[in-house]
């Protein structure tokens, strides 16, 4: 359901620039038309955005499969990740996530916790 929204978000987005286009080259009224634009280009970077929130930029890079709840694909995280007391219950999931810190380098991950 959750990538049914995303790819619907997403052609709302890529119509909306669309017909922001369109009237800036038929009705010649460019404010307008630019507003429009600019509200589908933010539909559209919201639905990117969205999709990526819990991953790591190697998870994405590698187009690996979000792990459960979103976060990072079911396995060992990379050495030097340590368990934080944070924890949140993701809502779109409904799952228990905790987060893992890499302190050299303050990067974070995410993990669904059962």
């Amino acid at each position: 359901m959750i990538a049914a929204a995303r790819v619907i978000l997403a052609f709302v987005g890529g119509v909306t620039i669309l017909v922001g286009l369109g009237l800036i080259v038929t009705d010649g009224d460019r404010s307008t038309g630019l507003v429009t634009i600019l509200i589908g280009a933010a539909i559209l970077i919201a639905v990117v955005y969205e999709r990526s929130r819990y991953r790591s930029v190697e998870a994405d890079l590698h187009n690996d499969a979000p792990g459960p709840g979103g976060g990072e694909p079911v396995g060992a995280l990379p050495p030097g990740f340590r368990a934080t007391t944070e924890v949140f219950v993701d809502p779109s999931s409904g799952r228990r996530m905790r987060v893992y810190l890499q302190p050299a380098t303050g990067d974070r991950r995410y993990m669904v916790e059962d």
